[in-house]
């Protein structure tokens, strides 16, 4: 994707506005469409959009798709097959709040994962923004109540969130590696089908015995947005803005989705501003600004 030129920050930021509405939509149509049902299908979209200009690209860089082949498989296994499932199965049973919440904790493990693999060493500035734009998560989730915090209850799902987010994280850390001259779309297709080929014989073998999706308008809006927003646009995004400033100053943009899920509720939910929201925000919008300029050191 040459003519891709955007700003890696806005990049990473429509990243995680369109994965704030993943969160909400997978929480939504929990009890239509099962987990696997709804990662295959959220797959099928996307890669039905990647084909047509993504099979071109896979030609021309064949050799060294197939030259990192391991990169694509792990990528695949982890970024696309394991996370979302590992989502979706968490959000049948535990909260959007508590998801977003876990989800937070992966800035962290990415930061300490480039430290162990490639010996990065993180700035105290970028330490600090960490912090403080944790805190506006906290804040936001939490409504900035100290007893809602002390208050959340933990289940299963948020096992299956934690492990979630340690794919996630591993999935962020080893895309650095990728060759400067493999370009995304080649990269992402070929992620796609790599996770397709994982995927489908795992969804035909759950049809005998489980219940089957109905098609309902919201069930197809619902899968169509996670299809394009959330997966096409959205990675290409991430992967883009993880290439330009790496994958520690990258994650703390993880931070926004619970920022931008209260925003879509305000927006579609009718929910008013509060002052959390305002407080929240300027903790997080403050933390990004001190990442930007915390930059991390190669070892």
């Amino acid at each position: 994707m040459q003519g891709f030129r955007f700003p890696p920050t806005l990049a990473l930021s429509l990243a995680s506005l369109f994965w704030a509405g993943n969160f909400i939509v997978g929480r939504a149509l929990r009890d239509a469409v099962p987990a696997i049902d709804m990662n295959f299908w959220r797959w099928t979209i996307a890669l039905a959009i990647l084909l047509p200009f993504g099979a071109m690209a896979l030609r021309r860089d064949w050799a060294l798709i197939l030259s990192q082949w391991r990169l694509v498989v792990f990528l695949a296994l982890t970024g696309i097959v394991g996370f979302h499932v590992f989502v979706y199965t968490a959000l049948q049973t535990t909260t959007a709040v508590n998801a977003l919440l876990f989800l937070s904790v992966s800035p962290v493990m990415i930061l300490v994962g480039s430290w162990l693999r490639y010996g990065d060493r993180i700035s105290r500035v970028q330490v600090l923004a960490m912090g403080i734009s944790l805190v506006g998560v906290v804040v936001l989730v939490t409504h900035g109540e100290l007893e809602r915090l002390l208050g959340l209850e933990f289940n299963i799902g948020d096992l299956w969130m934690l492990l979630a987010v340690g794919l996630w994280s591993a999935y962020s850390v080893v895309l650095k590696t990728k060759p400067a001259e493999l370009n995304q779309t080649p990269l992402i297709t070929g992620t796609v089908i790599v996770a397709m080929l994982v995927m489908t014989p795992v969804y035909l073998a759950t049809l005998p015995g489980g219940e089957p999706v109905a098609f309902t308008g919201p069930v197809v809006a619902g899968l169509l947005y996670i299809g394009v927003f959330a997966s096409v646009i959205a990675y290409f995004c991430w992967n883009y803005g993880v290439a330009r400033l790496g994958p520690s100053r990258a994650g703390v943009f993880l931070h926004l989705n619970p920022l931008f899920g209260a925003v879509l509720s305000i927006i579609f939910l009718g929910e008013g501003i509060e002052p959390y929201h305002l407080a929240g925000a300027a903790l997080i919008a403050t933390g990004l600004a001190l990442s930007s300029r915390g930059a991390v050191k190669p070892g």
